[in-house]
This record gives C-alpha cells, sequence and structure tokens, in this order.
C-alpha cells in the first residue's frame, strides 16, 4: 500500500501527504520498508508493500525499481550497452534495426556486436570470419576509436557532475562513489543515478545498465544482470544468498584459467568457496584465496579511486596477410610511433621506455623493450629505437601478422630533448636540432591539415611494396588458420 503521494500540481502546492523533495514521506518504521523508484516519472519513495503488477502507480510504466536498501546504498558501476556498436547506431539511425558488428579486416576479431547481432550468437572477441558465418547480413564497421573515446569523455563528465569519486575501469565502464553528495544534489544515489541514464540516452542516444550496491565487486556484478538499460540492486542483507548459488565465475577480478581450475577441482559456486579450507584453496588461487573468499560472501573494502594518469600508450595494426618484408614493416612502424608520438603530446606525457609488440604466424607474442636515457615524446627518437629492437627480431623466414609500439615510463613533458641515443656522440648535437626542427614543423602541419597532410618517403613506397608482397604471403601462407587477433 502507498503511504502517499509526491507530484505537484500546477499551481506548485502539493497535494495532502507531499513533501518539497519529490518523495513519499517516509513516516514511522518505513525504512525497513520497500522503497520504489520509477525510471519513467521519476516518482520516488517508500511503500507498505511491494507492488504486485510492477508498474508505476503513477504512471503505469513497466520502468519501476523496488528494493529495502534501495534509497540508502550508494556505490554503483555504471556500464554502456554494446558501446561501440550503440555508438554506431546512434550516430546513423539507418542502423537501428540492423545486426551491427565493430571489428575490422577478415582476419580481426569482434569489438563489439549490437543486441540484434548477438542473437545470432555473435560476441565479442570472436573472430570476424566466423561472427560472419553466424550472421552474414551483418554490417561491419571498422572501428572509430577517436569517435568511441569523444563520447566516453562526454559520458565521464557527467559522471563527475554527480561525484568527484569516478572509478573508470576502461572506456565504458565506471565505478562512482555518491555517498555525500545527497545534500549537494537534494536527490538520493538511486535517483540521480536513475537521471544519468536518462540523461545519457536523451543527449548521446545510448543506454547504460546500473548496478547499485554498498561494494565494487558486487556493483559490478549488479550491473550485469539487467541489460541492456538496467538498473538493479544488490542489498547487504541479501547478498551472501544471492552469491551462494552463483557460479565462481561470476566473481569480479576471477581470470578464466583461475575458474577453470577451481571448476575443475570441484568448486562450482562462491557457497563452495566459503566453505572451502582456504588449505585447499591455496594451490588454486595461491594469494588471492582470502581476497576471493571475502568476494564470494561479498565482502569488498576496496575504494573507489579516481583515474590515475595511463602507465602506457601504444598503438598496433594486425595485418591482412602474415608480412616478412622489413621495409614493409619499418613504414608501418613509422605510421604507429607518429601515433604515439601525437597522443604523447596531446597528453602532455613524455616516457622512458619503448616497446615493441610482434606476433608471430605462429600466434606467438613477443615484445622487446629499450629504455632511453632520457623520457621523450618525440616521434624520430620513439621510432629509431623501436626500428633498431624490429630488426634485430626481422629475418628470412620470420612472418608477423601483428606489430605494435608503445611507450611507458611517464613523466610531465618540459624535460631537454632527447637525442638519437644510436648515433656517435659527436653528431648529437646537429642532429638533435635538425631532427627538432622538423619535427616541430610537421607538428604545425598535422595540427593545421591532418595527420595525413604529409608523408614520408617509406609511406609513399607502403602501399605498392604491400601489394606486390600480398600475392606472394599468400602463397606462402595458405595453410594457416584465419587469424583471431584484435585489430
Amino acid at each position: 500500500m502507498m503511504q502517499s503521494s509526491h507530484k505537484q500540481n500546477m499551481s506548485g502546492q502539493n497535494k495532502t501527504g507531499q513533501n518539497q523533495t519529490g518523495h513519499y514521506e517516509s513516516g514511522e518504521n518505513m525504512t525497513s520498508a520497500p522503497a520504489m523508484l520509477c525510471r519513467a516519472c521519476g516518482l520516488t519513495g517508500y511503500l507498505g508493500a511491494a507492488l504486485l503488477d510492477q508498474t508505476c502507480p503513477d504512471c503505469g510504466s513497466p520502468r519501476l525499481v523496488q528494493h529495502p536498501e534501495l534509497l540508502d546504498l550508494a556505490l554503483a558501476h555504471i556500464d554502456c550497452d554494446a558501446f561501440y556498436a550503440s555508438v554506431e547506431k546512434a550516430d546513423n539511425p539507418d542502423l537501428r534495426d540492423q545486426p551491427v558488428i565493430v571489428g575490422g579486416g577478415k582476419r580481426g576479431v569482434v569489438a563489439a556486436a549490437c543486441y540484434i547481432a548477438r542473437q545470432f550468437g555473435v560476441r565479442s572477441a570472436m573472430p570476424s570470419w566466423q561472427a560472419l558465418q553466424k550472421c552474414p547480413d551483418a554490417v561491419v564497421i571498422r572501428p572509430r576509436m577517436a569517435r568511441y573515446q569523444e563520447i566516453s569523455r562526454k559520458i565521464r563528465a557527467k559522471m563527475l557532475a554527480l561525484t568527484p569519486l569516478v572509478e573508470p575501469l576502461s572506456i565504458d565502464e565506471a565505478f562512482l562513489d555518491l555517498a555525500g553528495t545527497q545534500k549537494l544534489h537534494r536527490r538520493s544515489p538511486a535517483e540521480m543515478l536513475a537521471g544519468l541514464q536518462a540523461e545519457i540516452q536523451a543527449e548521446l542516444g545510448l543506454t547504460v545498465s546500473v548496478g547499485l550496491s554498498y561494494n565494487k565487486s558486487l556493483a559490478k556484478m549488479a550491473s550485469d544482470q539487467d541489460k541492456p538499460n538496467g538498473f538493479f540492486v544488490l542489498g547487504r542483507a541479501e547478498a551472501a544468498d544471492w552469491l551462494a548459488s552463483r557460479p565462481v565465475s561470476i566473481l569480479f577480478g576471477l581470470g578464466k584459467a583461475s575458474t577453470a581450475r577451481l571448476e575443475q577441482a570441484g568448486y562450482q559456486t562462491c557457497r563452495d568457496l566459503v566453505q572451502a579450507e582456504p588449505a585447499s584453496l591455496r594451490p588454486l588461487l595461491g594469494s588471492q584465496t582470502e581476497r576471493l573468499t571475502a568476494l564470494a560472501q561479498g565482502i569488498d573494502a576496496r575504494p573507489v579511486t579516481p583515474l590515475s594518469r595511463a602507465k602506457s600508450l601504444s598503438a598496433e595494426t594486425t595485418f591482412d596477410t602474415d608480412i616478412s618484408d622489413y621495409a614493409l614493416l619499418e613504414a608501418e612502424l613509422e605510421l604507429l610511433s607518429q601515433k604515439v608520438s601525437r597522443r604523447l603530446k596531446k597528453a602532455g606525457l613524455e616516457g622512458r621506455r619503448v616497446q615493441l609488440k610482434l606476433k608471430t604466424d605462429r600466434h606467438r607474442i613477443l615484445t622487446r623493450s629499450h629504455t632511453l636515457a632520457q623520457p621523450s615524446n618525440r616521434h624520430y627518437i620513439l621510432f629509431e629505437a623501436a626500428a633498431r629492437l624490429l630488426r634485430a627480431e626481422c629475418g628470412a623466414g620470420r612472418f608477423w601478422r601483428l606489430l605494435g609500439v608503445g611507450m611507458e615510463g611517464f613523466e610531465a613533458s618540459g624535460q631537454p630533448v632527447t637525442a638519437d641515443l644510436f648515433a656517435p656522440q659527436e653528431q648529437l648535437g646537429r642532429r638533435a636540432g635538425l631532427e627538432e626542427a622538423l619535427e616541430e614543423a610537421l607538428d604545425k602541419l598535422h595540427e593545421k591539415m591532418g595527420s595525413e597532410a604529409i608523408a614520408t618517403g617509406r609511406h609513399f613506397t607502403r602501399q605498392t611494396r604491400r601489394g606486390k608482397l600480398a600475392g606472394k604471403t599468400k602463397n606462402q601462407s595458405s595453410d594457416r588458420t584465419p587469424d583471431q587477433v584484435k585489430d
């Protein structure tokens, strides 16, 4: 039974029993009664009993959330639904009713699949060729990371308008700690989150799913229970019982390998973990035994930590056909190095450690690194260090299907210019000055006219060499299985 109504009439005066904050009056002993929130009209308050028909008593919408702890919980996880694919559909309404796969290349993997494509069995990280077998009519779109990052920043800004305690997990999900913000916003955390959901959908055309609980682990699990556009609540009173029958794979932070070891040893559910002796779990989970056992009971003391500076920046590409030609690999490396350099400069960062990543035609990943004497974000320094690492790995009969380059060990920019570390010392001063002048001029051209405004000689020959090598490489690797590497 409802305790009272909350809406104001057109004159601004409340109806009988209403307060000025838009909530039901709590009355005596109402803190233990079910609370409700309508995500359609915003009706919020306490109920005398749960609504059996699960519809809003005011507007009739089924988008109703009911939970005894709804208005008391403050830690949330927000996850964008099929983010990349949803952005593509928002930008192109003609795709709204079509299956959309975001990925790239015949040897790439699915980065995201819309919910229509998922009905055909398409999943993220699935090889593109396999996804198209399951859904031949899917519209395949190459990822537009710059656009996804732009939308992510807009969503992040909306989160930060509610609380400074925002901890991103990736480009499309984040934790929020809304404790202590009620007085500022004059709304409960649940109302703020429902408002954020509505705002994102109205302004950006995207849906997000909300998990609301009292710790990070449970909030993360909750956001996955009611997708898409869901709002799921896990309270203190029910958490342990709710977890008990769930599979161990539900635990946030438990990897696939650990999950497999537990299941093979007979630990299928969270209840199995809780009831097990720590000594029997330690050979399977090692130093994570106590932490994961606590998570299985709904215990997680980790705070929401605002994003710290990135630890590394990198760029990589997967080739349509395996490549062994060093000149072609070097041309690709130059493009990747330019991309990383631009991102470092834009972020105001310099790095000390250059990393090269390669994947062989047999799916083996190799990483090589070189530490600079001084931090830098200059393209020519990054490229020459990475090129030397690449040169050492190339040779007759070695084919590569993926190439990447990155920088880590960051410091704020503004350090002295780092010269070419591989040139003789007597050449450093003169060459560094010339390279710096050239890079500064190129940066200005790229800023004014775009990244394709000017290219080096390696770039001009790149397409020709790739065309010539394509047929040769295809013949040499015709017995290889389709790639499962993400672009």
